[in-house]
Protein backbone atom coordinates (compact mmCIF):
# COMPACT_ATOMS: atom_id res chain seq x y z
CA UNK A 1 0.00 0.00 0.00
CA UNK A 2 2.57 2.17 0.49
CA UNK A 3 4.58 1.27 -2.18
CA UNK A 4 1.91 1.75 -4.20
CA UNK A 5 0.83 5.46 -3.09
CA UNK A 6 4.43 6.20 -3.67
CA UNK A 7 4.54 5.00 -7.25
CA UNK A 8 1.38 7.02 -7.71
CA UNK A 9 3.41 10.00 -6.65
CA UNK A 10 6.64 9.62 -9.03
CA UNK A 11 3.90 8.81 -11.75
CA UNK A 12 2.54 12.03 -10.93
CA UNK A 13 5.13 13.88 -11.15
CA UNK A 14 6.95 12.63 -14.00
CA UNK A 15 3.43 12.99 -15.76
CA UNK A 16 3.42 16.63 -14.72
CA UNK A 17 6.92 17.09 -16.02
CA UNK A 18 6.22 15.12 -19.26
CA UNK A 19 2.97 17.72 -19.91
CA UNK A 20 4.69 20.66 -18.93
CA UNK A 21 7.87 20.12 -21.12
CA UNK A 22 5.89 19.09 -23.81
CA UNK A 23 3.59 21.82 -23.36
CA UNK A 24 6.15 25.19 -23.43
CA UNK A 25 8.85 23.53 -25.83
CA UNK A 26 7.05 24.12 -29.01
CA UNK A 27 4.15 26.25 -28.47
CA UNK A 28 2.19 28.16 -31.71
CA UNK A 29 0.33 31.56 -30.74
CA UNK A 30 -3.11 31.20 -31.77
CA UNK A 31 -6.17 33.45 -31.45
CA UNK A 32 -5.58 34.06 -27.13
CA UNK A 33 -4.02 30.78 -26.26
CA UNK A 34 -1.21 28.65 -28.24
CA UNK A 35 -1.49 25.35 -29.78
CA UNK A 36 1.31 23.07 -28.35
CA UNK A 37 2.34 18.88 -27.83
CA UNK A 38 1.23 18.53 -24.15
CA UNK A 39 -2.22 16.42 -24.91
CA UNK A 40 -0.30 14.13 -26.59
CA UNK A 41 1.79 13.22 -23.29
CA UNK A 42 -1.87 13.64 -21.28
CA UNK A 43 -3.35 10.72 -23.06
CA UNK A 44 -0.10 8.52 -23.25
CA UNK A 45 0.00 8.87 -19.79
CA UNK A 46 -3.52 8.64 -18.65
CA UNK A 47 -3.82 4.91 -20.37
CA UNK A 48 -0.53 3.74 -19.21
CA UNK A 49 -0.97 5.13 -15.25
CA UNK A 50 -4.99 5.57 -15.33
CA UNK A 51 -7.56 8.12 -14.74
CA UNK A 52 -6.53 9.67 -11.63
CA UNK A 53 -2.83 10.22 -12.34
CA UNK A 54 -4.06 10.85 -16.04
CA UNK A 55 -6.40 14.00 -14.53
CA UNK A 56 -3.06 15.22 -12.30
CA UNK A 57 -0.59 15.31 -14.92
CA UNK A 58 -3.06 16.66 -17.37
CA UNK A 59 -4.01 19.39 -14.83
CA UNK A 60 -0.82 20.72 -13.05
CA UNK A 61 1.05 20.49 -15.96
CA UNK A 62 -1.05 22.33 -18.17
CA UNK A 63 -1.99 24.82 -15.70
CA UNK A 64 1.51 25.25 -14.66
CA UNK A 65 2.64 25.59 -18.47
CA UNK A 66 0.24 28.28 -18.68
CA UNK A 67 1.49 30.39 -15.37
CA UNK A 68 4.98 30.16 -16.85
CA UNK A 69 4.27 31.42 -20.39
CA UNK A 70 2.33 34.41 -19.08
CA UNK A 71 -1.60 33.04 -19.61
CA UNK A 72 -2.32 33.11 -16.11
CA UNK A 73 -6.01 33.91 -16.91
CA UNK A 74 -6.27 30.44 -18.25
CA UNK A 75 -4.87 28.79 -15.37
CA UNK A 76 -7.80 27.52 -13.55
CA UNK A 77 -9.05 26.87 -16.44
CA UNK A 78 -6.91 24.75 -17.93
CA UNK A 79 -6.36 22.83 -15.02
CA UNK A 80 -10.57 21.85 -14.90
CA UNK A 81 -9.95 20.75 -18.49
CA UNK A 82 -6.72 18.93 -19.37
CA UNK A 83 -7.43 17.45 -15.93
CA UNK A 84 -10.55 16.22 -17.24
CA UNK A 85 -8.82 15.54 -20.49
CA UNK A 86 -6.63 13.58 -19.14
CA UNK A 87 -9.12 11.63 -16.60
CA UNK A 88 -12.09 10.53 -19.81
CA UNK A 89 -9.53 9.33 -21.74
CA UNK A 90 -7.93 7.44 -19.21
CA UNK A 91 -11.49 5.96 -18.42
CA UNK A 92 -12.34 5.47 -21.80
CA UNK A 93 -9.36 3.91 -22.85
CA UNK A 94 -9.00 1.45 -20.30
CA UNK A 95 -12.61 0.82 -20.65
CA UNK A 96 -11.92 -0.14 -24.21
CA UNK A 97 -9.19 -2.51 -22.67
CA UNK A 98 -11.60 -4.38 -20.58
CA UNK A 99 -14.48 -4.91 -23.26
CA UNK A 100 -12.06 -5.22 -26.38
CA UNK A 101 -13.98 -2.24 -27.93
CA UNK A 102 -11.63 -1.31 -31.32
CA UNK A 103 -13.99 1.93 -31.73
CA UNK A 104 -13.56 2.91 -28.36
CA UNK A 105 -9.81 2.45 -28.48
CA UNK A 106 -9.05 4.21 -31.26
CA UNK A 107 -12.34 7.48 -30.24
CA UNK A 108 -11.21 7.33 -26.52
CA UNK A 109 -8.59 10.46 -27.38
CA UNK A 110 -10.48 11.76 -29.74
CA UNK A 111 -13.70 12.00 -27.09
CA UNK A 112 -11.53 13.82 -24.70
CA UNK A 113 -10.01 16.10 -27.37
CA UNK A 114 -13.23 17.03 -28.13
CA UNK A 115 -13.99 17.92 -24.15
CA UNK A 116 -11.01 19.80 -23.97
CA UNK A 117 -12.52 22.05 -27.49
CA UNK A 118 -15.68 22.52 -25.92
CA UNK A 119 -14.13 23.24 -22.24
CA UNK A 120 -12.10 26.10 -23.64
CA UNK A 121 -14.82 27.19 -26.18
CA UNK A 122 -17.37 27.49 -22.85
CA UNK A 123 -14.32 28.95 -20.51
CA UNK A 124 -13.36 31.96 -23.65
CA UNK A 125 -17.57 32.72 -23.99
CA UNK A 126 -17.49 33.96 -20.25
CA UNK A 127 -14.45 35.56 -20.34
CA UNK A 128 -13.94 36.88 -24.20
CA UNK A 129 -16.87 36.64 -25.60
CA UNK A 130 -19.02 34.09 -28.35
CA UNK A 131 -16.69 35.43 -30.94
CA UNK A 132 -13.60 35.44 -30.12
CA UNK A 133 -14.21 31.57 -28.50
CA UNK A 134 -15.56 30.31 -31.88
CA UNK A 135 -12.19 31.94 -33.55
CA UNK A 136 -10.36 29.40 -31.03
CA UNK A 137 -12.28 26.48 -32.06
CA UNK A 138 -10.04 25.86 -34.86
CA UNK A 139 -6.93 25.59 -33.35
CA UNK A 140 -8.59 24.16 -30.56
CA UNK A 141 -9.95 20.86 -32.65
CA UNK A 142 -6.39 20.75 -34.44
CA UNK A 143 -4.94 20.68 -31.15
CA UNK A 144 -6.75 18.02 -30.09
CA UNK A 145 -6.91 15.82 -32.97
CA UNK A 146 -3.78 15.67 -34.28
CA UNK A 147 -2.70 15.17 -30.64
CA UNK A 148 -4.84 12.26 -30.21
CA UNK A 149 -3.76 10.73 -34.28
CA UNK A 150 0.11 10.84 -33.09
CA UNK A 151 -1.18 9.11 -29.45
CA UNK A 152 -2.62 6.63 -31.14
CA UNK A 153 0.12 5.47 -33.28
CA UNK A 154 2.79 5.76 -30.47
CA UNK A 155 0.36 4.14 -27.27
CA UNK A 156 0.92 0.41 -28.60
CA UNK A 157 5.23 0.68 -29.23
CA UNK A 158 5.22 2.87 -25.85
CA UNK A 159 3.38 0.01 -24.03
CA UNK A 160 5.39 -2.70 -25.38
CA UNK A 161 8.14 -0.86 -24.32
CA UNK A 162 7.37 -0.61 -20.58
CA UNK A 163 5.88 -3.93 -20.80
CA UNK A 164 1.98 -2.76 -19.57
Amino acid sequence: MKDEKLKNIIYSGLGIALVFVATIAIKIPYVKGYINFGDIFIFIISSIFGDKIGFISGGLGSALADISLGYNIYAPATFVIKGLEGFISGVLYNKSRESSNTFLYYFSYIIAGLWMVLGYFIYETLIYGYLTATAAIFGNLVQGLASALVAIILIRPIKMLLNR
